[in-house]
């Protein structure tokens, strides 16, 4: 069956709704009753990031280059957990996801490893944070893109939640949100609790080209990075990573260094 500009190789649908894995010009897609792709697997290059919002997301590995504790909420296709699991073997790697379906998905459609430094919880996103801001846990670098056929999980969008998130990240450590700009009221909610709780460094980073704008939120710590050495790291990380985060860094708003 054609759809989305592809054929669908795989579809189901749970208590959430819909899951299709959508092949097209050598790209594998996953999708949530929508066209907008949550994942997306180059076929003749499965090491590579093929979306731009998920480059765009690493952009706190520019302050935090070796992080050793990683929180990802969503799991989606697994893209950013395999890639940061074969990227930094020594980072103790979590992830939360709603959906225990996409477990089996991103495993079976998307090669996402079975490493004993990933470990996959199935439970609510907001719920975990304040789990781990109770239990006093500590991450380097925080992932967030919680996404269904109707947008933002509503939970991420609590004002204690953030509270929450400010407590367990590092002084050094980066907080990035996945957002939309089309979807204005979240966004602008999400960037209010940033700038709320996160006051020294909230920052806006959109992706060239497409609806995503991702939400930075900053350690203190991290705030006080030099350009210089910021840069450095920029250049060092793309040609290990393949991630273009030279261009990326100059994007985020309001500039850090003038």
């Amino acid at each position: 069956m054609g759809k989305y500009g592809g054929t669908v190789i795989y579809h189901m649908r749970d208590e959430v709704g819909p899951i299709e894995i959508v092949e097209g010009h050598g790209i594998r897609a996953l999708h949530f009753g929508t066209e907008a792709r949550q994942s997306a697997l180059d076929l003749a290059d499965p090491d590579r990031l093929e979306l731009p919002y998920l480059r765009a997301m690493l952009i706190g590995l520019v302050f935090v280059p070796t992080p050793r504790r990683i929180l990802l909420l969503g799991l989606g296709g697994g893209s950013l957990a395999r890639f940061l699991v074969r990227h930094y073997p020594e980072a103790r790697i979590e992830v939360v996801e709603l959906r225990s379906a996409m477990v089996a998905v991103a495993r079976q459609h998307f090669g996402l490893p079975d490493e004993p430094n990933l470990n996959i919880q199935i439970g609510d996103g907001g719920e975990s944070i304040m789990q781990r801001a109770g239990a006093h846990d500590s991450y380097d670098l925080i992932l967030i893109d919680i996404f269904d056929d109707q947008g933002l999980a509503p939970s991420l969008m609590e004002s204690e939640v953030f509270k929450a998130l400010s407590l367990i990240l590092n002084p050094r450590g980066v907080v990035a949100v996945n957002l939309w700009s089309s979807h204005v009221e979240a966004f602008r909610t999400v960037m209010r609790r940033l700038k709320q709780h996160f006051p020294a460094g909230a920052l806006s980073l959109p992706v060239l080209g497409r609806g995503n704008v991702i939400g930075i939120g900053l350690g203190e710590e991290a705030t006080r990075s030099e350009a210089r050495v910021c840069q450095e790291r920029a250049r060092g990380l793309e040609l290990r990573l393949g991630v273009e985060f030279t261009r990326i860094l100059r994007r985020l708003a309001p500039p850090l260094w003038h």
